[in-house]
């Protein structure tokens, strides 16, 4: 087992640490109820997950990700591709420490690096819930330029949202999963980690 991180949205906010297993394909994050708040505006709140919390395929072998950490960024690590044809991310997390009645955002953080090629195809995300169950899937674009992928204010940072979902009316146990796997070769994609946020309902 390694260490995995539940990183603040800001620098100076509390940051907890979880035991995951990374060698599994989903690694699992509990964000118990003691778990404080991240970020929170209005009702709004958020949780983070850097790309070491999550299976980001192939991310194991240096050929083809760089993972390194960021300073003063409201981030705390990034995973550069420098070259995949089976692009990746997944994750699975417990959802007994989110607010039941409220409707949940997962979303990818992303950028592009300058040699960011191959990224035109479409790539599905998804929001599926314990027995497999799909709650929400979509095709999207990763390509420099897409609609898919919303500028945040005040940030270099761009937003894909994977889905929506409500506790309360969904398994305990949510995945979420990115996927292009198409066999050209792709290269220049930054990712930030997952974001979950409270989104009005």
């Amino acid at each position: 087992r390694q260490i995995g991180e539940v990183a603040g949205l800001f620098k100076g906010h509390h940051t907890q640490l979880w035991i995951i297993n990374l060698q599994s394909p989903t690694p699992f994050l509990h964000l118990p109820s003691s778990c404080a708040p991240l970020a929170s505006m209005a009702v709004f709140q958020s949780f983070v997950l850097p790309p070491k919390s999550v299976w980001v395929c192939w991310a194991d072998n240096s050929n083809y990700w760089k993972v390194s950490p960021m300073q003063n960024s409201r981030y705390s690590q990034k995973a550069e591709l420098l070259e995949v044809c089976w692009l990746q991310i997944r994750g699975t997390f417990d959802t007994a420490a989110l607010d039941k009645d409220t409707t949940w955002s997962i979303v990818c953080l992303l950028k592009h690096n300058d040699s960011a090629t191959g990224l035109h195809t479409p790539a599905e995300v998804s929001v599926s819930q314990k027995n497999g169950t799909t709650i929400c899937s979509r095709k999207v674009h990763l390509n420099p330029g897409s609609a898919d992928l919303i500028q945040q204010e005040g940030e270099e940072w761009l937003a894909l949202e994977v889905g929506r979902f409500q506790p309360a009316g969904v398994s305990r146990e949510i995945t979420f999963n990115l996927l292009d796997g198409t066999t050209h070769w792709k290269t220049g994609l930054v990712f930030a980690g997952v974001e979950i946020r409270a989104v009005s309902t």
